[in-house]
């Protein structure tokens, strides 16, 4: 594992995380000792903590609270990274207030994952320490209101439903059916699309979508400029799909991503 530092101040440490890690099962144990919060930029690994397991991929976010352990497994060969920001103690109770007991992991919509990206870009720039830790706290705050929502779905399911997610995020350019899931995780097609939306809000179809799209926000942010095989490799129809994509959804266009390279 290998890291890089983006930016450190009183309230707030980033880092750019790479694993190298290839296909494995879970392995060492992590001692938490300073709560902190991940954003998945490429690839796809899984949490394991207190008999829980968490798929991350680009466009999760992810809690680790102070005082747990955990472990990590990897589904694929690809390795993965990531964006971690650790924080004071005192930002971290007025977030979170109460003690934070478990891992918790949310699904980003595209506008918050294009503001990771921003966050990296004036880290990366060596912006005013102000404003960098300005934009390190609205994303805090922004998955402090995304993970305070109660599970709505029995373990099984909810079993189920990481297991999609683990599918969905190693293969984004496959074009899955809703029978091809149900079929791999034991359950009805019915059961599986009520599960999902029940547990993750939103149905497996805008989820992948979704996905597709945060990972090409970082295939662009970090200048492929082949937008066309960006879009090919991710399953977009056209390279216009993709562009018209991201216009309707971030209102900026990849030269305008392309202009904030991390």
């Amino acid at each position: 594992m290998h890291a890089q530092m983006l930016h450190a101040s009183p309230l707030v440490t980033s880092m750019l995380v790479s694993c190298d890690m290839r296909r494995s099962g879970p392995h060492v144990s992590y001692p938490v000792n300073q709560t902190w919060i991940g954003f998945g930029l490429t690839g796809v690994f899984s949490v394991h903590a207190r008999e829980e397991v968490h798929v991350v991929h680009p466009g999760r976010g992810v809690v680790f609270p102070r005082g747990i352990e955990y472990r990590m497994s990897h589904p694929t060969d690809d390795g993965d990274t990531g964006l971690t920001l650790g924080f004071a103690p005192a930002v971290v109770e007025e977030a979170f207030p109460g003690r934070c007991e478990r891992v918790r992991v949310t699904g980003l919509d595209l506008q918050l994952r294009y503001a990771v990206g921003l966050f990296m870009a004036a880290a990366a720039e060596r912006q005013d320490a102000l404003a960098v830790d300005e934009m390190a706290l609205a994303l805090l705050r922004a998955m402090a209101a995304r993970t305070a929502t109660a599970e709505r779905t029995s373990p099984r399911a909810r079993q189920r439903v990481e297991r999609v997610r683990q599918l969905l995020a190693s293969a984004p350019e496959r074009r899955w059916t809703l029978e091809q899931l149900a079929r791999i995780v034991g359950c009805s097609p019915f059961h599986l699309a009520h599960q999902f939306r029940a547990h993750t809000g939103t149905t497996i179809h805008r989820y992948l979508a979704d996905l597709r799209a945060a990972v090409a926000l970082r295939r662009i942010e970090t200048g492929d400029h082949s937008l066309a095989t960006v879009a090919v490799d991710l399953g977009f129809s056209h390279h216009s799909h993709l562009t018209a994509t991201l216009r309707r959804r971030l209102g900026v266009t990849p030269t305008m991503i392309r202009a904030r390279r991390t």
